[in-house]
């Protein structure tokens, strides 16, 4: 059995994504639709970390224009990040690590359809 080999990051991610990208790209085979997607998640993941470093710097609270107590901008930036980051993890669909039935993330895709048309029962 021979190994795929494992293909390096894209440029310009840091840390974070291209720890991300590493773990899925040692485990699994993904098409080109695929790894646009995870190209995107690893960047959304890097966002995330910027957002949350600022606001470990800063804190939730800041002080507005006027002098008033508001919530910092990066609070709502990085839920949204997260809410983007969900729906392309989504998209990708990559399967349950724990599961070894499931080599290949259209594989999982695939199985979750066939669920929905069944209504839910175990199609394995």
């Amino acid at each position: 059995m021979t190994k795929k080999p494992a293909m390096a990051p894209p440029s310009g991610l840091q840390d974070r994504g291209r720890a991300f990208w590493r773990s899925v790209d040692a485990g699994w085979v993904l098409n080109v639709d695929e790894l646009q997607l995870l190209t995107e998640c690893c960047r959304a993941l890097d966002t995330c970390e910027a957002l949350q470093l600022v606001l470990d710097r800063d804190g939730v609270l800041t002080t507005g224009s006027t002098g008033q107590v508001r919530v910092h901008p990066a609070v709502g930036e990085l839920r949204s990040c997260r809410v983007v980051l969900a729906r392309l993890l989504g998209q990708i669909g990559l399967p349950d690590p724990t599961d070894t039935a499931m080599p290949t993330a259209t594989t999982a895709r695939a199985r979750r359809a066939a669920r929905a048309r069944w209504g839910g029962r175990d199609v394995s």
